[in-house]
């Protein structure tokens, strides 16, 4: 029998807890398992979708800003299953049916969760999630959520839970990490640091075993590099990849990388930096029709973008008083804008 959480005072559910029950689920009952963790362990609300669901099972949004809205698509498969594009595609026959918002790129948000491994997806498959930049969560990353679910639940660490016979025979023979005990240590210090500051749940989703095994054998040193990392992405490092790279130098006896967008900011007089900053707020606020241009950003906010300069939607969302909607509405324009002024510079 699986673990039992409470949820509230009337309803529970019944957790699987061995990749094994998650494989003898039903399409709908791995919906409901995704929907329920997501819930009640990251931080997101939401609601399953009808059966003609236009490619989407699962409508989630962030407690705190229930304006962004992302469409979940969940694929219980055995070991000879394959995901293709057209399976993938379906997914954008929902973007507008249910209202699912762009991403800081234009891009909608939209994020997979299968218990297939990456090796069942098409070729085809991977090139289209990765130009529609859908997150996507596979085998391993399953397992590492009931690997999540043990620790939160206080269940009973069996490792047999975590693996299964019919996916066994595909996989080859894992490394141990006993040679690289000290970086593998560090690794994980890490990874629970990027997921306290970055607010990223679960821990996993930082960076699982998988790619963590990855970095061991890569031992990335450079931002070029850590994209070679499987499990890595562009948002990915945009976010925290810098931060990481320095730690693995740091770990390593190397130099510390300099940050590009740091040396621009001491070339540039800032004091005509923020008139161009004014300029550029109140062409924001005539082309949104914004009520009033302090709604655009303030200048608190306005002194903050001069200090931090901005170039990329990532370092935009890290000053005080832009918020993801501010992003998504006029972010890209606004970064535009601010990479040609440096270029002038």
């Amino acid at each position: 029998m699986a673990g039992i959480i409470k949820l509230g005072k009337k309803k529970a559910f019944d957790y699987p807890k061995s990749i094994k029950e998650i494989d003898e689920l039903t399409g709908e009952q791995f919906e409901m398992f995704v929907f329920k963790y997501l819930k009640d362990f990251c931080d997101y609300a939401g609601e399953i979708t009808e059966k003609n669901d236009y490619g989407v099972d699962i409508i989630l949004w962030k407690k705190e800003d229930a304006s962004l809205r992302y469409g979940v698509q969940c694929k219980r498969y055995g070991p000879k299953t394959i995901l293709g594009e057209n399976d993938l595609m379906k997914m954008q026959k929902g973007v507008r049916h249910y209202g699912i918002s762009e991403g800081a790129t234009g891009k909608p948000n939209l994020i997979l969760f299968t218990s297939a491994e990456q090796q069942q997806v098409t070729g085809r498959g991977i090139a289209y999630i990765e130009n529609e930049e859908i997150e996507a969560y596979y085998r391993d990353d399953v397992i590492e959520i009931l690997k999540d679910l043990d620790e939160k639940l206080k269940r009973n660490v069996k490792p047999s839970n975590y693996s299964s016979i019919a996916f066994e025979s595909s996989k080859k023979k894992k490394e141990s990490f006993k040679t690289n005990s000290k970086f593998v240590d560090m690794l994980k210090i890490e990874r629970k640091n990027i997921s306290k500051f970055n607010k990223i749940t679960p821990i996993f989703m930082v960076y699982n075993d998988k790619t963590l095994k990855d970095l061991i054998n890569k031992k990335p040193t450079k931002l070029e590099e850590l994209l070679q990392v499987k499990g890595f992405n562009k948002k990915k490092v945009d976010v925290f990849g810098f931060y990481l790279v320095n730690k693995i130098r740091e770990f390593m006896n190397l130099d510390k990388l300099e940050k590009k967008s740091g040396k621009v900011k001491k070339e540039i007089n800032k004091e005509e930096f923020i008139v161009f900053l004014k300029v550029t707020r109140k062409k924001i606020f005539s082309y949104n029709k914004i009520d009033k241009i302090y709604n655009v950003f303030n200048n608190k906010t306005m002194d903050e973008i001069a200090e931090l300069c901005p170039t990329n939607t990532a370092e935009l969302l890290k000053v005080n008083g832009i918020s993801s909607v501010k992003v998504k509405l006029w972010g890209n324009y606004l970064i535009s804008e601010i990479n040609n002024y440096l270029k002038k510079q």
